[in-house]
Order: C-alpha cells, then structure tokens, then sequence
C-alpha cells in the first residue's frame, strides 16, 4: 500500500540545512496500522506530510496505493490526496463557519460524491461516532472531543484508502482520548483502511498493529 524508497528530506535553517530523513526506507502493508514515534524533529510528522503528498522529498520515491507521488506534478498530488487520503488532525481543523453536516459534506462536495448516498454515508457516520444530534450546530459549540470525533468522520467520509493521523489524541484528557481510540479501532480495524498514526503516547501506539520508532537514540 505505502512504500517509501531511499527517502531524503532536508530544510534551510538559516545557513544551514537540516536533515530530517536520511535515505530512509520503509513500507506499510494495506489494512495495516502503523504508530510513528519518537521524538520531536526526527521527521515523524515530515513523513506523514511526504506520504500524504503534501510535501516533496529531495531524494528518493513514494508509492501509495500503486501510484508513485513522486512522479506526479503539484496539482496531480492534490487530486489524488482529495479521492484516496483522509486526514486527522491534533487541532481538529474542522471549518468553523461550516455546520457539523456541513464539515462532514465537504469532502464529498470536492469528489463529487455529494450524492443520496453520500448524505446518507455521512449521517450514518455521525451516528457512529455519537453526534448525529450535534448535525446542524456549529464547530466551536462542541467539546474537544465532539470536535475530534467530527474530525474522524470527516477523514472517512469519502472512503479513503489511507488514514493519516498526527496526535489526534494529544489535546484529549485521558477518557475522551480512549474514546477517539475506540472508535477509530471501529471504523477503520480489520484490513479497513490503511493507517499511519503519529504520537508521542506508548498508550495510543500499543492500539496499533506494529510500532515505527524513529531517531538514533530510540525517540
């Protein structure tokens, strides 16, 4: 599903550039779900952005779902990011001037599939997550964890192959956090869809099928 080959990314600090990944090398099988961890600036994020396409790397190649990003051009890569890549983040992201419905319905509207049967994948998807009465208020009427799990369901609304996720637990207490975890064990376990998650918590990476740590001193 996901093979990175040779891998190299580097940013300018100043008059200096800074290596982040080295040649790096790896894959993740479909239905897989893989926790990145580490510590902070050893390119657990860097790698999420790289095979989401969102960035280019300077060496080396990317292969999602047979389809090799570094091959393809800017506007290529965000087409194929929109139809195939779901994505969560820590912060939510969720449109504040958007409705919970609404949020849920963009994905579809960019893919065309605002259909019956898309609305109908989206409510059923507010259902599972809980906030099916929560349809029509707005982002910031919601808990961090209501938020979280809109966030969810927006990232599957369109069916994507790939999930990528980066602390999606980290601004959680400890209860809401198990929540999100459960339900994205529901929504995306059994060979579903393939997920790479980032965290810095033993707790959320045990939930995964296997561990990636990142950086020479074990972080």
């Amino acid at each position: 599903m996901i093979v990175l080959d040779g891998v190299s990314r580097a940013f300018r600090e100043g008059e200096h550039a800074r290596v982040v990944l080295d040649r790096f090398s790896g894959s993740v099988a479909g239905g897989e779900r893989l926790a990145l961890v580490g510590r902070s600036g050893v390119g657990k994020s860097t790698l999420l952005n790289l095979i989401g396409g969102m960035d280019r790397p300077d060496a080396g190649r990317i292969t999602v779902s047979d389809t090799e990003l570094t091959a393809l051009s800017e506007r290529d890569r965000t087409l194929f990011r929109r139809y195939h890549i779901g994505f969560v983040f820590q912060f939510f992201n969720l449109i504040p001037t958007l409705t919970v419905a609404e949020n849920l319905h963009m994905p579809l509207e960019m893919t065309g599939g605002l259909t019956p049967a898309g609305r109908r994948r989206a409510q059923e998807l507010l259902e599972r997550v809980g906030l099916a009465d929560r349809r029509d208020a707005f982002p910031d009427t919601l808990s961090g964890g209501e938020q979280q799990r809109i966030a969810l369901a927006r990232a599957l609304v369109h069916r994507p192959g790939v999930l990528l996720a980066d602390e999606p637990t980290g601004t959680l207490d400890t209860a809401t956090a198990e929540e999100v975890l459960t339900l994205l064990d529901e929504l995306t376990g059994g060979g579903r869809v393939t997920v790479v998650l980032v965290t810095h918590s033993p707790e959320v990476a045990s939930r995964m099928d296997r561990v990636l740590r990142l950086g020479s001193d074990g972080g």
